[in-house]
């Protein structure tokens, strides 16, 4: 089943990422914050910008349009003081993960979307901590609100019913290959001293 090998593939990555995040820390300040929110809307912006133009949405009945994550930091930024001039001088990462098949655009998407599932966590640390609210900074890390988990349902449907159109041992290593790339992107642009460990399930 695609999940689990995903879930198993990009385990060492995922738990190596949340522990670097300091966004459940007691001394987390609100300059931190922002800067880790401006980190964040760097990587997403462009990430996001590729991720719309490509051809494989139709093929996978899959609309990703009100699930950007670019809206809700750029909404954050700008409640926590961000000029738009100065969002717009924010240097973007380049150095994106390949979106060229259908296969990378899902490994991608499970990372990003994925994402979303601890934000509620951290929303309530951050109301907490703060005294933000999605409204007041913390849009993006609550993600969908309490369409979240039924976000993510409707999500992992999709991937299932492709990887079950289309069983073919290349195409699915290819799905994890492109998740292992977007965790790794996350990763070293959020810090780029970090080495990124996953299991390799990249080949076949």
């Amino acid at each position: 089943m695609i999940l689990k090998r995903l879930k198993l593939a990009t385990s060492a990555s995922h738990t190596a990422l949340e522990e670097q995040l300091p966004l459940m820390n007691d001394d987390l300040s609100l300059s931190s914050y922002s800067q880790f929110v401006s980190r964040f809307f760097s990587l997403y912006e462009p990430l996001e910008s590729q991720l719309m133009v490509s051809p494989y949405w139709r093929s996978l009945a899959f609309d990703y349009t009100a699930r950007q994550k670019t809206p809700r930091l750029t909404l954050d930024l700008l409640a926590l003081g961000s000029s738009s001039a100065q969002l717009a001088a924010i240097p973007r990462c380049t150095n994106l993960p390949d979106l060229t098949t259908p296969e990378d655009l899902l490994g991608c998407l499970y990372v990003i979307e994925g994402a979303t599932l601890g934000g509620r966590i951290i929303t309530r640390q951050l109301q907490t901590q703060l005294g933000l609210t999605p409204e007041s900074g913390g849009a993006f890390f609550d993600g969908y609100g309490a369409q979240t988990g039924s976000n993510w349902k409707a999500f992992c449907t999709m991937l299932s019913n492709h990887a079950d159109l289309h069983a073919d041992e290349h195409r699915h290593a290819a799905i994890v290959a492109g998740a292992n790339r977007t965790f790794e992107t996350l990763t070293h642009w959020l810090f780029p001293t970090f080495q990124c460990t996953n299991i390799n399930d990249s080949q076949p």
